[in-house]
């Protein structure tokens, strides 16, 4: 009632082993894209920072001027020392916000780059996962395979298994991958962005092989749109 372990089956486990090698050094980049996304916010928030703060001590200098203009000096020197207190604070103000500002044309290059590279990524992802559950939809449909053994009647033969395992697992490594995508671009605020990949890969090649003017008129004449609620419903479902 066993199988032996043919060079076949050894072959197969050789090559289980690649692909799951594979999907780990996929799942580090994704992985990486994202912590690149924190990175990225990190540093323009950073930016934005520094420029309000900059822009608070320009005021906020301004009305001290003022003040002192206005008041008469203490024996003490207690609002000299206030002062070149916020003089001191204000100059490393200033000073980070200068080397931020020139840092500023590479920060906002990082953004590009990095929502360039997520948008691609999760592209590739949607394509192969798309490519995976229509390989799952054929499977769940097709009949049993039958064998030189006759296995397929009450059974699933081995190698069949293990493909539908090795499927399952690349379902589940896709899903986790698309998130880390979805996050990273969430966090860089380019939802929109996310959208229109999905729109792209997922939404249109379904619409592209169901929509032609002939179903969109079926039903009544040319123009009229008569079998739009049709061709909707068989695209929803």
């Amino acid at each position: 009632g066993g199988y032996l372990l043919s060079d076949s089956d050894s072959d197969s486990d050789m090559e289980s082993d690649d692909v799951m090698e594979e999907s780990d050094t996929e799942l580090d980049h994704v992985t990486s894209l994202e912590r690149a996304a924190y990175t990225t916010l990190y540093l323009l928030q950073e930016l934005q920072t520094s420029s309000a703060q900059v822009s608070a001590l320009t005021a906020a200098s301004s009305t001290s001027d003022d003040n002192a203009n206005n008041s008469l000096p203490s024996l003490f020197g207690g609002p000299a020392t206030a002062s070149n207190s916020a003089s001191g604070l204000g100059g490393v103000i200033i000073e980070k916000s200068r080397f931020l500002m020139k840092l500023s044309p590479r920060i906002r290059r990082l953004e590009s780059d990095t929502v360039k590279c997520l948008v691609g990524r999760l592209e590739e992802l949607l394509v192969e996962m798309r490519s995976v559950m229509e390989r799952q939809f054929h499977d769940d449909r097709a009949p049993p395979d039958e064998d030189d053994d006759g296995i397929g009647r009450g059974g699933v033969h081995p190698s069949k298994e293990r493909e539908r395992q090795a499927r399952k697992r690349r379902k589940e490594n896709l899903l986790l991958m698309i998130g880390h995508c979805l996050r990273g671009l969430a966090l860089l605020g380019k939802g929109v962005d996310a959208e229109s990949a999905f729109a792209r890969v997922a939404i249109m090649p379904i619409i592209r092989s169901k929509l032609s003017m002939g179903k969109l008129d079926e039903g009544g004449s040319r123009g009229e749109c008569a079998g739009l609620f049709f061709l909707l419903d068989d695209i929803a479902n």
